[in-house]
């Protein structure tokens, strides 16, 4: 199968003397308080702390605002940490006709707007609220009145995602009600049902260049995620999978960024090995699908036997005894009764080691806490289980421990 690659890219740093942004306009945040957990996104200098899936050169910093300088060529550009649970606060100036937005729980690769979702910014003054205009969730939930200014103003977007619920305040007029991020929502059309719920569950702060001279400023995050990313993540899903080798008969393909595991059974391997660290990725499999995330494993020397000798972070959605959060066969999340992950829809896996101490969450909650001694050290896995089996994976990345 032909392998599509993406592209790393590498962060260049654009630095044009100007003012900084708090400044401008004499427009401070009132309600902003840097001492209760509220960090900078952008410094009003650079892009540091932000990579780009479209040309990083088509933004940079004018007069302390972050500005689109070609637009057209910048696609999305996004934070270099993921966010699950947070508060957003930024302020953005459109031309007339202006478009653009806010990606949120997006991934590294894909259309932000849809493999997570999209805070719309639209130049919509005056115009009758639905899923497409100024406020609303990009076709999937109407805003509730229109409260953008008319081009050519500054506006203001306070956005807050918990769980399973958005609330978006703009210019100071809320629009978006803890609105569920339920079964709503399709991609570019009606006829394409896309259910904000089947999506990611946690992932980047991106913002749109669709081809307009935007500005942007004051762009603030307060993380209230229970697990928040630590910095230093490393992706492992390279280009070609050269970082890997394969085993028995699944067959693994890099796919615009996405790891898809097809015809089992069979074993992806990491080429390096670990003994502590945390690892952390976007799973999706399909109906009736099994997969796993392997560490401190090695090949089965066995050529009839292509389990893998190790621990296994399981990935399935119907098996009692070893829902989606359990170390295979040696610990079981207490007290669950049925998975919190279903078939065809985005979760988020976290796993954590740290000497005989093996600890799983799913979406931020923890489902494995045990103390493990049989194995320490060894290769990650990831799994193809079956023939007609279907896993993917994006943002596989991981950090080691001391």
């Amino acid at each position: 199968m032909k392998h599509l690659y993406f592209t790393r890219l590498v962060m260049t740093v654009i630095t044009i003397s100007g003012c900084n942004a708090l400044a401008q306009d004499g427009n401070l945040h009132a309600n902003s308080d840097h001492g209760s957990g509220w960090v900078e996104l952008f410094n009003g200098q650079d892009l540091t702390g932000w990579a780009c899936q479209g040309d990083l050169n088509a933004w940079g910093v004018v007069d302390g605002e972050l500005v689109t300088l070609n637009p057209g060529k910048g696609w999305w550009l996004r934070t270099d940490k993921m966010y699950r649970d947070f508060e957003l606060m930024l302020d953005f100036w459109m031309p007339e006709g202006g478009n653009s937005g806010v990606g949120i729980r997006g991934s590294s690769n894909g259309d932000p707007a849809f493999s997570g979702f999209e805070v719309q910014i639209l130049d919509t003054f005056g115009q009758d609220p639905a899923d497409h205009t100024c406020g609303s969730v990009y076709t999937a939930i109407t805003a509730s009145e229109m409260a953008v200014n008319p081009a050519g103003q500054w506006n203001t977007y306070h956005i807050k995602v918990i769980g399973d619920s958005v609330d978006v305040t703009l210019n100071g007029v809320h629009i978006l009600d803890d609105e569920s991020l339920d079964e709503r929502g399709y991609f570019r059309s009606v006829e394409q049902p896309l259910p904000l719920d089947a999506r990611a569950t946690t992932g980047y702060i991106s913002l749109q260049d669709h081809g307009h001279a935007f500005r942007y400023r004051n762009i603030r995050i307060k993380d209230l995620s229970v697990d928040p990313e630590p910095d230093g993540m490393i992706p492992l899903i390279d280009q070609d999978l050269d970082n890997w080798f394969a085993e028995d008969k699944a067959v693994w393909t890099n796919e615009g960024g996405s790891l898809f595991g097809r015809k089992g059974p069979g074993h992806l391997f990491t080429k390096a090995s670990y003994t502590n660290f945390e690892m952390r990725a976007l799973v999706k499999v399909n109906d009736h699908g099994n997969s796993g995330m392997y560490f401190r494993v090695k090949p089965n020397p066995d050529a009839n036997n292509p389990w893998p000798i190790g621990y296994e972070a399981q990935v399935d959605n119907h098996d009692p005894k070893n829902f989606t959060g359990a170390v295979y066969d040696k610990a079981w999340a207490k007290g669950v009764d049925k998975p919190i992950t279903r078939d065809d829809a985005w979760f988020d896996y976290r796993v954590r080691v740290e000497g005989e101490h093996v600890r799983t969450w799913i979406n931020g909650r923890l489902r494995g806490d045990a103390h493990l001694s049989e194995f320490d050290s060894g290769h990650l896995a990831v799994q193809g289980h079956h023939d007609g089996n279907v896993i993917e994976f994006r943002d596989i990345r991981i950090i080691e421990l001391d």
